[in-house]
């Protein structure tokens, strides 16, 4: 029933091509950066600047609860995604250090055009999609999206493998983009909304909003579980820049490539996220959000520690693979939860605010990490991550007890 809702579809393929020219596009400028002298900076820079982009979810939700015809700016959006990796091919073969910075900001400045399409897409799916079926089109439409990013990163692995050609990546990426707006051009009716647009937002509605919402859906005071959230992503955010490092230290001793154990990672994250996402009458799926919360909280120190005392390949996939599980179940049951106490005039909004104020110190902690490692080494990088997650579980149940006590 759910697979021929109309709607689900037309943002599916859609996604489907996005998350395509994406994935493929990350990998490359991984791999772009590891070329450059002095290699861990530019790897660093790359990873930060991948997760930079969230930090403006407020605004993006905004503009996007502003926009009256969603729709055609949601197709609009890729268009000129797909113009700016035009532009980004004619340059990125000039391997300097300026076109290095000027590739990593065209990739920014479409990365936030696509997190201002992702608020567009939320609020079409409250609108179109029967509230019972929500968290299950979230999580099929997430799944679509986590499915194609190792197909795309395999793409990219065997592109540069057989033509060296950074430029024809950027060519691609942009065929992506063209194909995902095909997609949404084709099935334009099926994802047209008649939302209320609000010309001016009460800022002091939005807080109260956000505040209600959160207090009756997530078992939580907003200021605990927005400060959780933000601190589990220092560190869990934090895990995949570091996890680029430690494979570049240990590209000699890994029993594959280092591109390919990239790969190998992000396909075992595909294949977490996407069971987690799809199955249904789990023992997981019987866990409030509480409980949620405090499982993730607790891989991502079981991540952290291995990387601390036996950084093998065949145990970092397993741990992944248990992380990507649980992410899998917490998204779309959060963002369902969040839509369902939420007017569609206010939906781009308030979950782009919280998307901003939960990543808000995710580039920072990932800095730091970051920082940590090449300057004080790894143990020191590791050990931090994990206090601050073991730090985060204690603030879940002291916050948890106190809620469920007053």
């Amino acid at each position: 029933m759910i697979l021929k809702n109309k709607t689900l579809q037309t943002l599916a393929g859609a996604n489907l091509f996005a998350t395509l020219g994406i994935s493929l596009f990350n990998i490359i400028l991984l791999t772009y950066a590891k070329n450059f002298p002095h290699p861990h900076w530019f790897v660093s820079v790359v990873s930060i600047a991948t997760i930079l982009p969230n930090v403006f979810g407020s605004y993006t939700g905004r503009l996007a609860d502003r926009t009256p015809q969603k729709q055609r700016w949601l197709i609009t959006t890729k268009l000129v995604q797909a113009a700016l990796y035009l532009c980004l091919a004619q340059i990125i073969d000039q391997q300097t250090v300026v076109v290095f910075y000027v590739v990593v900001g065209i990739n920014v400045i479409s990365d936030v055009l696509g997190n201002y399409g992702g608020n567009l897409l939320n609020v079409i799916i409250q609108k179109r999609v029967d509230s019972t079926q929500r968290q299950q089109v979230l999580g099929f439409n997430q799944s679509v999206g986590t499915l194609m990013e190792p197909l795309g990163q395999a793409i990219g692995v065997g592109l540069l493998a057989q033509t060296h050609n950074y430029a024809l990546a950027g060519v691609f990426n942009a065929l992506a983009f063209l194909l995902s707006a095909l997609c949404l051009f084709v099935g334009r009716t099926t994802i047209q909304t008649s939302v209320t647009v609000n010309p001016k937002i009460d800022e002091r509605r939005v807080w109260q909003t956000l505040r209600s919402v959160i207090e009756q859906t997530m078992g939580l005071s907003a200021f605990s579980f927005l400060g959780i959230l933000m601190l589990l992503n220092i560190s869990s955010m934090g895990f995949d820049g570091i996890l680029n490092l430690v494979f570049l230290d240990q590209a000699n001793q890994l029993p594959v490539p280092y591109a390919v154990a990239i790969l190998l990672t992000n396909v075992t994250f595909v294949v977490g996220n996407v069971l987690g996402a799809m199955t249904k009458h789990t023992w997981f799926d019987h866990l409030n959000m509480v409980q949620l919360l405090t499982l993730s909280i607790v891989t991502t120190i079981l991540d952290f520690s291995l990387l601390l005392v036996a950084p093998r390949l065949s145990l970092i996939l397993g741990c992944v693979l248990i992380t990507a599980f649980t992410d899998g179940k917490l998204n779309p049951v959060a963002f369902s939860l969040l839509m369902d106490g939420v007017d569609t005039s206010l939906t781009g909004t308030l979950l782009g605010t919280v998307s901003a104020i939960v990543t808000l110190a995710t580039p920072v902690g990932s800095t730091g990490l970051m920082l940590l490692y090449n300057l004080s080494g790894a143990n020191v990088a590791f050990s931090c991550a994990i206090a601050i997650a073991a730090g985060t579980l204690v603030w879940t149940r002291f916050a948890y007890h106190y809620t469920s006590t007053h």
